[in-house]
């Protein structure tokens, strides 16, 4: 998303080591910037990155970006998230979670409040990894914290019968909501409050949000490089629907 001349002094991980000798607010301003590829945007776009311009020592800086002081690494990280908010005001925030089945990635899902975005292919590996997460959340008591805030998403599409796959997708993703997170409830026995939905509802947690695979994708070195038409045919129907998801979770109130 940014090209190497145009990093800014400071990242996530140099606020991170900061904060641990409460210098945090001192790298504040120098951690963000305004690439030149969000100037043909009506609204403003800034990019934090995991690290500077002079990483320095980053192996190092990654050992203590994770060590807890006086509270969590978690709230921490809010306490970053909310510093930046105040000194930028941005309509909506995207973090980039590390993936895997880590426990940072864990926490983060379920200690911010925020929209979750899960990411998947139709593999046994994905739908595994992704039903024992589910597990634990529901055997700590954690499911009904999270279920209403999260979202599947179908990546790398493909542009052959990609009907027949969606379904495919669609079809383990509703079995794995149905047997960790959703509600058991009989079909025709289903009131207004349960979190439970049939598989083939629209705009449910199950219901894959698809990004389609274009060979344009497979050649572009970087996001702001990418054709318009290429960004067009992959990220559209995925944008259209996660822009309907944020308005829906602003009008309920109660909601993220």
């Amino acid at each position: 998303m940014l090209d190497r001349d145009l990093l800014p002094r400071f990242g996530v991980t140099d606020w991170f080591v900061e904060d641990l000798v409460g210098q945090g607010d001192h790298v504040i301003d120098g951690m963000a910037v305004y690439p030149s590829w969000g100037m043909d945007f009506d609204g403003e776009v800034n990019v934090v990155p995991a690290h500077g311009k002079e990483p320095g020592e980053y192996l190092a800086k990654l050992g203590r970006v994770y060590l807890d002081k006086d509270m969590s690494w978690t709230a921490r990280l809010e306490r970053m998230l909310s510093r930046l908010e105040e000194r930028y005001e941005p309509s909506i925030v995207l973090l980039e979670s590390r993936s895997g089945l880590h426990d940072i990635a864990a926490a983060t899902v379920t200690d911010l409040d925020a929209q979750v975005l899960l990411f998947a292919i139709n593999s046994d590996s994905h739908w595994t990894d992704y039903g024992m997460l589910f597990h634990h959340w529901q055997t700590h008591g954690l499911a009904s914290r999270i279920r209403e805030r999260l979202s599947i998403v179908s990546c790398l599409t493909p542009e052959l019968e990609t009907e027949d796959y969606l379904q495919r997708f669609r079809e383990q993703a509703w079995g794995l909501f149905r047997d960790h997170l959703y509600d058991d409830v009989h079909p025709f026995e289903r009131s207004v409050g349960d979190f439970s939905f049939d598989i083939f509802d629209e705009n449910v947690p199950h219901d894959p949000m698809p990004i389609h695979w274009t060979r344009g994708l497979a050649a572009g070195a970087s996001l702001q490089y990418l054709e318009r038409t290429t960004v067009h045919q992959a990220y559209t129907q995925f944008l259209t629907r996660f822009d309907d998801l944020m308005k829906i979770n602003r009008r309920e109130p109660g909601l993220p």
